[in-house]
């Protein structure tokens, strides 16, 4: 980063020798009075914009160790916003063009505030939001859960699992919001959505219930069961042995079910289930044995 800093800034020297090399040829009659302001609007624009660079890189190695990524990468990107519309405006006025007359003046600034305003500004003022509350920082695993897109639900029964789009935050931009998914495909969805919707941040989360169920044949002894569960999942270090459960969920005719719950500190539910259904499987068929000898 640093290195880029100083590239821009050597640039940024160089454009301004170029002005008043540009100015001094002009008044010696070197070249052509009318080449003078396109030369002037190349030179403000190429310098204006690693100026932009300059600033938002020196902002990005100050405020990040006190802001963190995410408020620090969300200023960087007003400010990159908003240097470029002053940018643009300053060359329009190299030329002799007032820009903000002229858009009011055709009634365009009107017209973009009436129909862009709930969707480009909503997105904008979201952003800034989502960076002042900070419900999530970038390279946090979180669930969005809304309404505005179609979710399908699991064909398996994932009892505390909520419907959502899961994944690691990987941007928060003036505009969208970066995610990848668990899938590891890539999602951006609008910042609106995003403030509106049921956010879960799964890797501020200290402890999760996990629930598993289970058939067992009708003459597995229930107490022999859940003595045996119990004390398997106490070896596991990422459960709260204090706070396991099994109960009897349903009765059928030839089976009967059981609830396994526990609690995990574990981020991640998969492979929390995968134990808890291997050392059920496991315990279910040794008692399975037991009772079919004579």
């Amino acid at each position: 980063m640093g290195g880029r800093i100083l590239e821009s800034l050597v640039i940024v020297i160089a454009s301004l020798a170029a002005a008043f090399v540009a100015r001094y040829s002009a008044d010696h009659g070197m070249v052509p009075e009318s080449y003078v302001l396109p030369i002037y609007a190349v030179i403000v624009f190429v310098g204006g914009y690693l100026v932009i660079r300059i600033v938002t890189g020196v902002l990005n190695l100050v405020a990040q160790p006190t802001l963190g990524t995410t408020r620090t990468r969300g200023l960087r990107n007003s400010l990159q916003l908003l240097g470029g519309i002053v940018l643009v405006i300053i060359v329009f006025a190299i030329f002799g063009y007032n820009i903000t007359g002229a858009l009011i003046g055709a009634g365009f600034l009107g017209i973009v505030l009436g129909l862009a305003a709930q969707q480009v500004l909503g997105n904008v003022f979201a952003g800034l939001s989502l960076l002042i509350a900070k419900p999530f920082d970038i390279g946090d695993r979180v669930t969005i859960a809304t309404s505005s897109y179609g979710l399908s639900g699991s064909t398996y029964a994932h009892e505390t699992q909520i419907s959502g789009f899961t994944g690691v935050v990987s941007d928060v931009g003036i505009f969208f919001t970066k995610i990848q998914l668990d899938s590891g495909t890539p999602a951006v969805l609008p910042n609106s959505v995003v403030i509106g919707a049921l956010v879960v941040n799964l890797s501020k989360t200290t402890h999760r219930t996990v629930r598993v169920r289970m058939d067992l044949g009708g003459t597995t002894d229930f107490d022999q069961f859940r003595a045996k569960m119990l004390e398997a999942l106490s070896a596991h270090e990422s459960i709260d042995p204090t706070e396991t459960r099994v109960e009897i969920s349903d009765v059928g005719a030839s089976t009967y079910q059981v609830s396994i719950v526990v609690k995990s500190r574990a981020e991640l539910e998969e492979p929390v289930r995968t134990m808890v259904v291997r050392d059920g499987m496991r315990i279910r068929d040794q008692l399975a044995g037991q009772s079919a000898r004579p």
